[in-house]
């Protein structure tokens, strides 16, 4: 790394206490912490007396020092934590998860047992094995109530409930009903499914592209979709059409 991609504040240890000094060495943010992160979107996380906060790039505090845990910000959030527990800084009880924006302020509150990544401005949570998503104001956008989700893809993210798989949108509404075993993502507007052992493709009004016929769906992911059918391999196009191999 030459200097000029050096960060602005770097990590300094002296001892086992850590602060951050700039380029040329000069100590900016005292050297007291048992544990610091790096400075991510101007901010960091920092250790003190067992607890875990974050300040920014002139040492002040951007939250109070009172987490169990926390995670370095990212798209302007950063997951907090109360109640976990580590052992050999291996998790053995997982407390309950949050998540603060860039001002300190907790838009969802430390409640969940896992907060999945941020994606197109929701966030995936889980509290007693079930998921639901809610937004980056912190509004609820579907009740905690899937026994598993999928990616966002092209609007849509598969949910599970009543151990069938359906798409909701982005806003929470049931856009496709959960009525198959598994399912794909979307690409080019089609995703893959499957009834009973068998597979076809829908497209994202939930009509079907195929008949629910195939062996095995191999590859949805092209232009062409490679499937088996009584061991022959072919490929559909994204309209049905198909075309198997001689």
């Amino acid at each position: 790394m030459t200097k000029e991609q050096l960060p602005k504040l770097i990590p300094f240890r002296k001892k086992d206490k850590w602060g951050f000094c700039d380029s040329r060495g000069n100590i900016i943010i005292p050297i007291q912490y048992e544990f610091v992160g790096a400075f991510n979107e101007d901010m960091v996380r920092v250790k003190l007396n067992n607890k875990w906060g974050f300040i920014n790039e002139k040492g002040d505090p951007v939250t109070d020092i009172k987490y169990d845990d926390a995670d370095d910000f990212s798209d302007g959030f950063a997951k907090v934590n109360f109640g976990i527990k580590k052992k050999n800084d291996k998790e053995v009880f997982g407390g309950k998860w949050g998540i603060i924006n860039s001002k300190g302020k907790e838009i969802i509150p430390v409640q969940y047992n896992k907060i999945g990544k941020y994606f197109d401005g929701i966030f995936s949570v889980m509290l007693s094995n079930k998921w639901g998503f809610v937004n980056n104001t912190g509004k609820q956008i579907t009740p905690v109530i899937y026994e598993s989700i999928g990616k966002l893809s092209e609007g849509l993210i598969a949910v599970k409930a009543n151990n069938k798989w359906g798409f909701i949108s982005k806003d929470g509404k049931l856009i496709i009903h959960n009525n198959y075993n598994s399912v794909g993502e979307f690409n080019d507007g089609v995703a893959a499914v499957e009834m009973n052992g068998w597979w076809g493709l829908i497209n994202k009004d939930g009509k079907g592209v195929t008949p629910i016929k195939y062996d095995e769906i191999i590859d949805s992911t092209g232009q062409l979709v490679k499937i088996r059918l009584n061991n022959r391999i072919g490929y559909i196009d994204k309209t049905g059409a198909e075309f198997f191999e001689e």
